[in-house]
């Protein structure tokens, strides 16, 4: 009998949720006794400087609730049978990707919990992967700025959201702004694009290497662990 596999995935937005369910989807097609979970944040926080007693308050931002649910989720899943883990995935944003690493795997030993937990950071947002399957996204926009599309170095540090919607909304970054009254509009764009050119994307045929590191990680928990 194959052995049961579960994850559970913290991620910071709900635009990367929506992404990660599309993902997560076609990772499970060809897998039996294949489960996982994800939960979607609001917005990445700061790692708590204390994690010796950790606050049962949620805060709703990744890093600053992540002790707590690395605590909870461990402690359910280590009664579980089969292979489980958790999966942590985050926007490097502006940090160095090294040190942010570093951080929160000190974090994740000082906590002692005994279920794998894996960091996976999107390199400098998670809209560098929509931007990693240039077939995907102009499957799904067809109207989009090729030109820009074309010079982008996948997972450059560019302002990569602010990339995604010159090329893909109709009068660019600019027109977005304008046409959004706040934030919230533009989180609306965001979840949209997840979505989008999520349902296309071509899971083992992605130009970024943060996204390939995520599926690579995936597979030696699921298939070699």
């Amino acid at each position: 009998m194959e052995e049961y596999c579960y994850i559970e995935i913290l991620i910071e937005d709900k635009s990367g949720g929506i992404l990660l369910k599309e993902i997560m989807d076609k990772y499970a097609m060809d897998k039996k006794n294949f489960m996982y979970r994800i939960h979607s944040f609001r917005g990445l926080g700061k790692i708590p400087l204390k994690t010796e007693k950790v606050s049962q308050i949620k805060s709703q931002r990744l890093l600053n609730d992540l002790p707590m649910y690395l605590k909870g989720i461990g402690s359910y899943l280590k009664s579980m049978p089969g292979k489980k883990a958790i999966f942590v995935v985050l926007d490097s944003d502006d940090d160095d990707c090294a040190r942010l690493k570093d951080e929160l795997l000190q974090m994740y030993r000082s906590l002692e919990v005994s279920v794998r937990v894996f960091f996976c950071i999107a390199i400098e947002e998670v809209e560098a992967w929509l931007l990693g399957d240039s077939r995907a996204l102009l499957k799904a926009y067809p109207m989009a700025k090729r030109s820009l599309l074309q010079k982008y170095v996948p997972d450059s540090i560019v302002g990569t959201w602010e990339l995604l919607a010159d090329i893909v909304y109709k009068g660019g970054l600019q027109a977005l702004k304008r046409n959004a009254s706040s934030y919230h509009e533009i989180g609306i764009f965001k979840r949209e694009c997840a979505e989008n050119i999520g349902k296309w994307m071509d899971i083992r045929g992605n130009a970024s290497e943060s996204f390939r590191y995520f599926i690579k990680k995936l597979d030696l928990f699921c298939e070699n662990d």
